[in-house]
């Protein structure tokens, strides 16, 4: 067990994201269903062990996107799916769908979705396994993510602000699929200077897969390995502090 899940007293595993060119021989792989993040990712969280898909067994449109394999087929039709689409776009368009409404119109939802970067190109493997585990055999990490509840969130974010010398949250909870919020997402802050933590599990869908009071806090790996460092300097180690946070429990 890692020394910060130990400390937060996890009730789930923490979570390693990384892609192989193949699905290792040893994984668990999803034979059936439309969302992926109950058979790949819950799965690892609750159960530990190794979790892998390829394209062709993470079958959700979303999927492309968030799991890195090849990125949305078109984003204009997510950016209407999402939004309150107006008559006149669905005649032009053959969109008969009236939308999700998440947005007042496409263009507002398209806002939302420019900044999601696409991964891949659909031929290698996202493999999601128990971070001890991962750490120990030296893979490629990539991202990691706990999916926790509000107490212990707390705790993470105000970690990953700890050391951070630049203005600005050290979490943001932004729009997008539940994949796209464990992976995508987080892998792009990996790319920036000033990485963040990113909230999230608050697709309405996915919702459905985890417990009422659980969300995702998902870190580019650069980023977990910072905050693991501030353990010893930081309130974790403040007899205040783990007052307070026996008494959330």
């Amino acid at each position: 067990m890692s020394r910060l899940t130990e400390i937060l007293r996890m009730e789930n595993h923490a979570v390693a994201i990384y892609r192989s060119k193949t699905i290792p021989e040893d994984a668990f792989v999803p034979e059936n269903g439309h969302c992926t993040i109950p058979s790949l990712f819950v799965r690892c969280t609750r159960l530990g062990g190794k979790c892998a898909a390829d394209s062709a067994h993470s079958p959700c449109h979303g999927s492309k996107s968030g799991f890195g394999f090849g990125g949305m087929a078109s984003r204009q039709r997510s950016a209407w799916s999402a939004s309150v689409v107006p008559e006149d776009v669905r005649e032009k368009m053959a969109h008969k769908s009236t939308g999700m409404s998440y947005f007042k119109d496409p263009d507002i939802a398209m806002l939302q979705l420019d900044p999601i970067k696409d991964y891949g190109d659909g031929n290698d493997v996202i493999v999601f396994q128990d971070l001890d585990d991962a750490i120990k055999e030296g893979r490629p990490i990539e991202v990691v993510v706990f999916l926790t509840d509000p107490t212990r969130l707390t705790a993470l974010q105000q970690l990953a602000a700890f050391s951070k010398r630049a203005p600005g949250p050290a979490a943001i909870m932004p729009f997008g699929h539940a994949c796209q919020q464990i992976y995508a997402i987080p892998r792009a802050e990996g790319e920036s200077d000033d990485p963040h933590a990113v909230v999230g599990m608050t697709d309405m869908y996915a919702r459905r897969f985890v417990d009422i009071g659980q969300l995702s806090f998902a870190v580019p790996y650069k980023l977990y390995q910072r905050m693991v460092a501030d353990i010893d300097e930081s309130f974790l180690m403040k007899p205040k502090f783990i007052e307070n946070f026996e008494k959330s429990l």
